[in-house]
């Protein structure tokens, strides 16, 4: 995957960029639930800091995050700790094209955008057969992309200026292209745990028949999913300009 979050910046976007996650994964686990899966396993796709495996766990899942960030699994496994102890959770530092598990899951879901940072379709392909090899037969995919309209506020400078934080985002999105790129800097924490934030964040935009064709390149059927991508939770940055803001994808592994 072309971005790589620092360990700086994972606890930045832990406390700002995790709003969305927390409104939605819950609905997504009822879903699962209510839809129907093959075992109540799931891999949690760069699961970040892992707010949405805690959230799946508590569900009742046994949960694989997997994610390539250093940063982000050190404060997922702090916030996981007693659900790893358990047995409940595990954690794999992999790519999202390029992972594999010892056994099979019911369920994969990757949230907020993630798969966005997958810089060709190529690339969105290799992560797709990965996710079918991951999942059992009948096992469900769900995942959002972010659409074109998401990006569009990249044009424009943001700040977050708080007791604690001082934040500038500023960076470009090419609609020709459908590509960009964001860059975060600033300073976060107070006293001696005041560190400097400096992330550069790459993105794409899919289009709906290149994820469906990359879906099929894998074996993964796609179908209707009426989950509602709600825009609770997300910074109001990103809801500034008109437009779809992203679309829930939901695919099947048949044999």
């Amino acid at each position: 995957m072309t971005t790589l979050y620092t360990a700086t910046f994972a606890t930045f976007y832990d406390r700002y960029y995790t709003g969305w996650v927390r409104e939605f994964a819950p609905r997504l686990a009822a879903y699962l639930t209510e839809t129907g899966v093959v075992d109540r396993s799931i891999v949690d796709l760069c699961c970040g800091t892992g707010v949405s495996a805690a959230i799946f766990c508590d569900a009742g899942f046994q949960v694989t995050g997997v994610d390539l960030s250093a940063g982000m699994l050190a404060l997922a496994r702090e916030r996981l700790a007693a659900r790893i102890d358990a047995g409940a959770v595990r954690l794999v530092e992999a790519d999202a094209t390029d992972f594999a598990l010892p056994a099979p899951a019911g369920a994969c879901v990757s949230l907020d955008g993630a798969l966005n940072h997958l810089d060709s379709t190529a690339e969105l392909e290799r992560c797709f057969h990965a996710v079918s090899a991951a999942l059992l037969e009948g096992g469900q995919f769900i995942f959002d992309l972010f659409e074109p309209a998401h990006f569009r506020h990249w044009h424009h400078v943001t700040v977050i200026d708080e007791p604690d934080a001082v934040i500038a985002k500023r960076g470009v999105w090419d609609e020709g292209t459908r590509r960009g790129m964001l860059r975060v800097s600033g300073a976060f924490g107070g006293g001696p745990t005041c560190s400097r934030v400096e992330q550069t964040l790459v993105s794409r935009a899919f289009a709906p028949q290149e994820v469906t064709a990359a879906l099929a390149s894998a074996g993964l059927t796609p179908v209707a999913c009426d989950l509602d991508p709600t825009t609770a939770g997300m910074r109001p940055e990103a809801l500034r300009v008109g437009g779809p803001n992203r679309t829930v994808y939901r695919a099947l592994k048949r044999g």
